[in-house]
């Protein structure tokens, strides 16, 4: 901001650029408006939709020495209310009127004289994010500056960018994927295209702004690349300027990665894993297309993972199988207010306080990690233990399928009773005849006791506000396609 004030910084929905310099003038006058407005203690709320205003309240909010947490401003009122007053948020920046249990400040907020802000301990609170709870409650995952900066710091070295990238921010600002895409293209001098929400979940209409954008970054869910892929004209027109794709959050189909990758042969695609709780924690970067489930590969600097075996047997090399744990910088202290769960969620090993991430891999002998599937994915049917993550794999080999998701009905015969839930590439005029294509296929590639027992054609899937399929909405979808 200092070297380059006239650089930008934000290229907003509408086409406005906002300099590096207009950002440090928006982000110093803010924060000390915040210290006047909080007496310079609490947690402020940012309850705005995605947009270069409420990036400076996140900024300012920090500068000021203050923890942020962002909150999806679709939310229902009962659950963002719900986070605002377990948060304990003394103040909420927002871009709208609706009535909040707190005090608010509209944004842009208007500049006020700069004051002197404090110094930031390394292991202050930086931000809150909410993430949903197995309960339903929602709970509140603690990030300090010390985890946060453990992945900043790595994430600039392993996937640096430059004064000339264009970032797409393509993720909610109350999902984890943007904190890359802030604080490293920043930190960088890049300039940063914030993605409307009504053009994140349009294929047509992304593909149209990293085009005309001439977007050369994106990080993004594989629920949202299966659809440019799907859905757009990307595989005949290409990204000309896309020289990286970052994904995360959940496992990408081996078919329509190879398809993205295909249609944009001139970018670096990487498999990038780890929880809310710790962020990035291993990564892998894919040679070619591939043709079958892509490894999440090796952990990332300062992630001390190792596999904890059902026995308790603990592995830290050579081939092994277990629950992945992770100890490290990058490691959240603390789920908030919350010691019971934060205490099940750790394991102490050797002396040293590991965080159980529920996640089954298998380490191969070359010491890359292939994620198996959730600890609470694996289910008994017929006697026999299945992951749910494996018959999704298979059924979502079959080129008719566009996505998929298995979850286990209670049965008291079977003790689960498996459903396979499908989006197909394309409309079919008799769904039956692509049921009975993908039992074939599922009987061709998997054991009896894991074929599906019923398969449910729909339109799409659930989602949620990341952009990740919603699980906890698939049984009553189930349910009313029987």
């Amino acid at each position: 901001a200092r070297r380059h004030p006239d650089a930008t910084a934000f290229v907003d929905a509408g086409g406005e650029r906002i300099s590096y310099g207009e950002l440090e003038r928006v982000v110093s006058s803010l924060a000390a408006k915040l210290r006047a407005e909080t007496g310079g203690g609490g947690r402020v709320a940012i309850v705005a939709p995605k947009s270069p205003a409420a990036v400076m309240g996140m900024l300012a909010t920090l500068a000021a020495g203050l923890a942020y947490v962002p909150i999806d401003p679709r939310a229902l009122p009962e659950r963002r209310d719900f986070i605002l007053r377990d948060a304990g948020c003394v103040l909420a920046l927002v871009d709208g009127a609706d009535e909040l249990p707190v005090p608010t400040l509209g944004l842009p907020a208007a500049a006020r004289e700069e004051a002197e802000l404090p110094t930031v301990g390394i292991d202050d609170e930086a931000y809150t994010l909410y993430t949903s709870g197995s309960t339903g409650v929602p709970k509140g995952v603690v990030i300090t500056h010390r985890n946060a900066s453990a992945f900043v710091h790595w994430a600039a070295r392993a996937f640096p960018l430059r004064p000339d990238d264009q970032v797409a921010v393509h993720a909610p600002l109350h999902f984890d994927l943007p904190v890359y895409d802030l604080y490293v293209g920043l930190a960088a001098g890049a300039t940063l295209h914030l993605v409307p929400e009504r053009v994140a979940f349009f294929p047509q209409a992304l593909l149209r702004f990293l085009t005309e954008r001439k977007v050369s970054h994106l990080y993004a869910v594989p629920s949202a690349l299966t659809a440019l892929v799907n859905r757009s004209t990307l595989t005949e027109d290409g990204a000309p300027a896309l020289r990286r794709i970052l994904y995360a959050g959940e496992e990408f189909r081996p078919e329509p990665l190879a398809a993205l990758m295909r249609a944009v042969p001139h970018a670096t695609v990487a498999n990038l894993y780890g929880p809310i709780e710790t962020n990035v924690i291993t990564s892998h970067t894919l040679d070619e297309p591939p043709s079958e489930r892509v490894p999440i590969g090796r952990p990332v600097d300062g992630a001390h993972l190792v596999l904890l075996g059902d026995d308790g047997a603990v592995s830290e090399s050579g081939a092994a199988e277990g629950e992945i744990v992770v100890a490290g910088d990058c490691v959240s202290p603390c789920y908030l207010d919350r010691r019971d769960l934060t205490a099940r969620s750790r394991i102490e090993l050797g002396g040293r306080r590991f965080y159980r991430t529920g996640d089954i891999a298998r380490r191969d002998e070359d010491g890359v990690l292939h994620l198996l599937g959730r600890r609470d994915g694996l289910v008994k049917t017929r006697g026999y233990r299945v992951e749910l993550g494996e018959v999704e794999a298979i059924v979502g080999t079959h080129p008719d399928v566009a996505e998929v998701a298995v979850l286990a009905e209670p049965d008291p015969e079977l003790t689960n009773r498996l459903h396979a839930v499908v989006v197909p590439t394309q409309e079919h005029d008799d769904d039956s005849e692509l049921v009975d294509r993908l039992v074939r296929h599922c009987r061709d590639r998997l054991p009896g006791y894991m074929v599906p027992s019923r398969i449910h054609v729909l339109a799409s899937l659930p989602k949620t506000s990341t952009g990740k399929i919603a699980r906890a909405e698939l049984p009553d979808l189930v349910l009313a396609t029987r």
